[in-house]
């Protein structure tokens, strides 16, 4: 679970703990279920049954095989759900990329249009990330987001069919930046 951790700080700019509280918020909640029924499962087949049943069933090879299967699976389940809840490479959870979505080309020439009147307006557009209509890359985003802060402007992060890791990081920087609160977040609809 470290590696993956660690692979979701580097990927998405957050703290150790701001991923495992990700992860925990974001996981697939029916498998974690499951995954939390198989270890009551074994702790019943390892702990419970073997007081009542005789010790000729208890000592049986298949017996352990089942009894540490069960275990085995309750574990993968809950470490998938946590996973993949939170992305990580495996296409399952999070937010997802824009890729794929829709039929045909898709090719409007239209650009969208995210700039209001008093907003400091923040899109990410799969792994596109605008600031009042301009597109910039992830590195220059903190910079653009100083220079064009002002105090009578409200900063909007719109998710727009964001690249999950992308979205973090912008959610990271202006976490970073603002103070609780200073910033909505908003859905395209």
């Amino acid at each position: 679970m470290t590696m993956f951790t660690r692979l979701g700080i580097l990927v998405t700019g957050l703290s150790m703990k701001a991923t495992i509280i990700e992860a925990w918020k974001k996981r697939l909640v029916g498998w974690f279920n499951v995954g939390l029924i198989c270890i009551v499962a074994f702790v019943a087949l390892f702990w419970i049954l073997p007081r009542f049943l005789p010790k000729r069933i208890t000592k049986k090879m298949k017996y352990a095989r089942t009894t540490l299967a069960v275990l085995a699976l309750g574990l993968l389940l809950l470490l998938f759900s946590l996973l993949s809840g939170i992305g990580f490479g495996f296409g399952l959870g999070g937010r997802g990329s824009s890729e794929g979505i829709g039929t045909g080309k898709g090719d409007t020439n239209k650009k969208p249009k995210y700039a209001n009147e008093g907003e400091l307006d923040i899109a990410v557009i799969g792994k596109t990330v605008y600031i009042d209509d301009e597109p910039f890359a992830i590195e220059q985003v903190r910079d653009q987001i100083k220079k064009k802060n002002e105090d009578t402007l409200t900063v909007v992060l719109i998710d727009a069919y964001s690249d999950y890791g992308i979205y973090t990081r912008v959610e990271a920087i202006l976490t970073e930046l603002l103070t609780e609160g200073k910033y909505e977040r908003r859905k395209e609809n």
